[in-house]
């Protein structure tokens, strides 16, 4: 953690402040904006970082929670915010390249809008077929299913809840 809190000031710093000014970063409050809930998993993880670099810092650490419209709400208020380093966004980097593809017009360009300075958290995709099904690949299940078109169901999380990778992973329960 400490490494990474160092990672995160090291490139805040050089990325995002004029060569001009010397001023020491950070030299105000970091406002930390998190795509998620309060009280969801990712908010915990969010606010335990927050915690761990305040004090390395030296600076109030602020997390403010902006949930809706698959993290668009929080991404679009991050890429307008001023590109100092004092407002660093925290979302699932499959949310928001999924936003990308789903979002007819998005107000906002996450290639020209965002730099990602690290990865704090990891979490993996899982498919589940029925053991008694033969399929042995996601590969084979994908086939299965564009064969089958409208006529193959599925099971999924919720995507306004937990994000939108569910959205875009090939998922079925056949």
């Amino acid at each position: 953690m400490r490494h990474f809190a160092k990672i995160v000031i090291a490139a805040a710093s050089v990325v995002v402040s004029p060569p001009a000014h010397a001023q020491q970063y950070p030299a105000q409050d970091v406002h930390i904006v998190c795509a998620f809930p309060a009280g969801s998993g990712a908010d915990v993880i969010v606010r335990y970082m927050a915690e761990k670099l305040r004090p390395l810092m030296g600076r109030s650490i602020i997390v403010e929670n902006k949930p809706g419209a698959l993290g668009n709400i929080a991404t679009e208020y991050v890429a307008r915010a001023k590109p100092d380093g004092y407002t660093l966004y925290i979302h699932g980097a499959s949310g928001v390249a999924a936003s990308m593809a789903l979002v007819k017009n998005p107000p906002f360009d996450v290639g020209k809008s965002i730099q990602v300075i690290g990865t704090i958290n990891r979490q993996p995709t899982m498919m589940v077929v029925s053991p008694n099904k033969p399929w042995k690949s996601v590969a084979e299940v994908t086939a299965y299913a564009k064969e089958k078109g409208d006529k193959a169901s599925y099971a999924t999380t919720n995507p306004v809840r937990y994000g939108t990778s569910t959205l875009l992973s090939p998922r079925c329960s056949l």
